[in-house]
């Protein structure tokens, strides 16, 4: 049950006879593991020599005691069959099956419309079937075998005139734009806030709604994703460390690749989903930003980041997402919670992507919540639906007056990150955390003081009590 891994990606099998002997030894006895206690715990877990008598208790081998007492790490790739010619990581005792012996890197994007033509959208969907055409006769058994294939669903509404005129028109218009990681959020930005947002049917389908007559002033637009598609991309995995807890760090654990050299390709999967999308008021959140109190609840947020950043050998300075993000996504959690109980999908089911970059050009500000089924779960209309004027205003005003007093409270509203060097301030999980699969973040970065006054502080609410008190 217990194996040695790294933070370079190693796996290997626990080095039980240099455990047991304390180090290299010619003892060719026979090992055996006995259990000492009622409870299956390391301190009652043991290892014996039949040979010399040796012995060692499992817990030596984690923690501190593990870096003093196991071997260097040999550098096998399990799933390679390989071994590095090197490793200077130290090896740490993992069990067999536990979460920290494996996670995944994965990268995910919205799918969204490329170009406003639908006709030259399909084609960018799979130009691979028609980039060889040599001619407009050509065009409808291509048509024909796509239909047969069930792919492309859409591209038989067109005449073959049209597409040959598309496929001409995508021939001399160059190269698609390339988005990069780094930026991969902001041509989803641009088209979720564009007035006309163009549609790919059936992957892409959008209704602009007016925001709630009460949240006018901090609600600048509301989109209803009637349909959507996520791509999920499986890059590479982790071991030891997640992959989170060294983002964009030069120290970070090195992401292990699922091939030998470097992949051509990587596992991908794709699914469908519906979802709202709100816009806040850029102003409101810059005369926000500038208030005494919000400066010193991103402070305390700063404080607790770089804390928990320290305490793993991290770059302190790196990776803070800033007071924007923190609010936007406190707020994306409440309506998470409160959408779970009327749109007919359990939470698990719904995701996050929140919006808040202020480096480029177009500051961002807003939240898509989203559902992302492989079945028809996904698509069934429940989530669209509270996305209405009338219903978002009502979720949103109940979403905030439970974010008021949390039932942890006094203890949630005063928590101070920088004590215990956390990621999180006013927040819990009474009031604030939801399912991890549903976070892009962890549960890391909240705090419901940013949007309502708490016991503890009053000064940096981004919802003004007398709009969003109850009624």
């Amino acid at each position: 049950r217990f194996l040695v891994a790294c933070r370079n990606g190693h796996l290997d099998d626990f080095p039980w006879h240099y455990f047991v002997h304390r180090g290299t030894s010619d003892c060719k006895g026979t090992l055996r593991f006995f259990e000492s206690g009622a409870s299956l715990q390391t301190e009652n877990l043991w290892i014996k020599c039949d040979g010399c008598g040796a012995a060692r208790n499992m817990a030596h081998a984690f923690g501190r005691l593990g870096q003093e007492n196991l071997p260097a790490c040999r550098g096998r790739h399990a799933h390679l069959d390989t071994y590095d010619e090197k490793c200077e990581e130290d090896a740490r005792a993992v069990l067999l099956g536990a979460t920290n012996s494996w996670f995944p890197v994965t990268l995910s994007a919205l799918a969204i419309p490329l170009a406003d033509d639908p006709v030259t959208q399909l084609l960018t969907d799979d130009w691979e079937s028609f980039e060889d055409l040599e001619s407009v006769d050509e065009v409808k058994p291509t048509v024909r075998l796509l239909q047969k294939k069930g792919l492309l669903p859409g591209i038989e509404r067109y005449t073959a005139d049209e597409i040959w005129n598309a496929i001409e028109k995508k021939r001399s218009g160059g190269v698609a734009e390339t988005v990069t990681e780094a930026d991969i959020k902001e041509p989803e930005w641009r088209v979720l806030t564009d007035p006309n947002p163009p549609t790919d049917y059936p992957h892409f389908m959008s209704t602009p709604v007016e925001p709630p007559e009460k949240y006018k002033s901090h609600v600048s637009g509301v989109l209803l994703l009637k349909r959507l598609r996520e791509v999920n991309a499986l890059l590479g995995f982790t071991r030891v460390e997640a992959p989170e807890e060294a983002e964009s760090s030069d120290e970070s654990a090195p992401m292990a690749s699922l091939g030998k050299g470097r992949p051509e390709w990587v596992p991908a999967n794709q699914v469908h989903g519906e979802g709202i999308f709100i816009r806040f008021e850029e102003s409101m959140m810059e005369a926000w930003e500038t208030r005494p109190g919000v400066q010193a609840a991103d402070r305390r947020l700063f404080d607790g980041h770089r804390g928990w950043r320290n305490s793993r050998k991290l770059d302190p300075n790196d990776g803070y997402p800033g007071v924007r993000y923190a609010m936007l996504h406190t707020l994306s959690h409440l309506l998470i919670r409160e959408l779970a109980l009327d749109c007919g999908y359990n939470a698990a089911s719904i995701r996050e992507r929140i919006y808040a970059d202020v480096e480029g050009e177009n500051p961002q500000a807003g939240i898509l919540i989203y559902t992302a089924a492989a079945d028809s779960d996904g698509t069934l209309g429940g989530l669209v639906e509270l996305g209405k004027p009338e219903r978002l205003g009502e979720l949103l005003e109940q979403a905030l007056d439970r974010a008021r007093v949390c039932s942890s409270d006094p203890l949630c509203s005063e928590h101070d990150p920088k004590k215990d060097r956390s990621l999180h301030s006013a927040a819990c999980h009474a009031c604030s955390f939801v399912s991890e699969t549903s976070c892009e973040k962890g549960n890391r970065y909240l705090d419901r003081s940013l949007l309502v006054p708490t016991l503890d502080r009053a000064d940096a609410a981004f919802f003004d009590p007398s709009v969003s008190s109850a009624s």
